[in-house]
């Protein structure tokens, strides 16, 4: 029997989604509960209109995230299937013939390479890489989304430290023909090492050049979005030194 990766993946970040919406309403009714009855008096004078009219705006405000928390957790109670949960950034096919793709590879144990992007870091996450022959995945990115990217469209990929949200961001960065994606990661070192650990499937075209130098990937993505044709041209070049080698 073939077993459901995706819908199984899907489970899991419902769970997560339940849980962080009961832990925001849980703060929200507890902020409200400590307002009216520790300073309401003091700070409302519900005599006054315009006090009633504040407190008639929170009260609709309680209301709606009410309503959309009972909603996400009516939504998260069915696992996402046919690939729904499936986000494909190349557009290169349907999500439902992509997940029968990854649910039979992972069924069949081809799981190529597999890493977290919190190594040695304080603070877990549960977002992981997952290597298929077709397929690289990122997961827990966007919550309940997983990212597929085809294999056979991936150029090359580099970690990236700075430069896009500031000094201190880093980032998991996938060149493709079509566009760049980019990724954040917790650890520097840590994304490093999931580029070298996807080295061994996805080659690491640059690797004669300086790419451990953190401004090397920086560099890479301004030639791609300001010349990608010249960028191609050097991504050729250099993947001919690799089989000529």
């Amino acid at each position: 029997m073939v077993t459901n990766f995706l819908e199984e993946e899907s489970i899991s970040a419902n769970k997560k989604l339940r849980r962080l919406q009961l832990i925001l309403i849980a703060v929200f009714v507890a902020t409200l509960a400590i307002i009216y009855f520790g300073v309401g008096d003091e700070l409302f004078d519900f005599s006054d209109r315009r006090t009633k009219l504040i407190a008639a705006v929170l009260l609709g405000g309680a209301g709606i995230i009410l309503i959309s928390t009972i909603i996400t957790l009516i939504f998260t109670m069915r696992p996402a299937k046919n690939g729904k949960n499936l986000l494909l950034p190349l557009e290169e096919t349907t999500p439902e013939k992509a997940a029968k793709i990854i649910n039979r590879e992972v069924a069949e144990g081809k799981i190529l390479y597999e890493g977290t992007r919190d190594y040695n870091t304080p603070i877990k996450h549960d977002t992981r890489v997952l290597l298929t022959p077709s397929y690289l995945l990122l997961i827990g990115y966007s919550m309940e989304k997983i990212s597929a990217i085809p294999c056979d469209r991936i150029l090359w990929i580099g970690a990236q430290l700075g430069y896009k949200g500031g000094p201190y961001s880093v980032r998991l960065i996938i060149f493709t023909r079509e566009k760049m994606l980019d990724y954040g990661v917790n650890d520097f070192e840590q994304a490093k090492r999931i580029a070298e650990g996807l080295y061994q499937y996805i080659p690491n075209v640059f690797r004669n050049l300086d790419w451990q130098d953190v401004t090397f990937p920086h560099m890479l993505e301004n030639l791609y979005q300001k010349n990608r044709d010249l960028f191609l041209e050097m991504y050729e070049e250099e993947k001919g030194k690799i089989k000529g080698a």
